[in-house]
């Protein structure tokens, strides 16, 4: 995975609903805001 400044926010995984090829995650972010992201399911065991 390349990774760089662009790209990298802080925060704590809220929760993960895994489906079959794609998880849904909600991150909560340092500042109290969440981002949803849906990710394909090898991402998710990356995480």
């Amino acid at each position: 995975m390349r990774l760089s400044a662009r790209n990298q926010l802080t925060g704590k995984v809220k929760s993960i609903k895994e489906g079959i090829v794609t998880a849904e995650v909600v991150v909560t972010l340092d500042g109290g805001q969440e981002i949803v992201s849906v990710i394909t399911m090898t991402s998710v065991q990356n995480l």
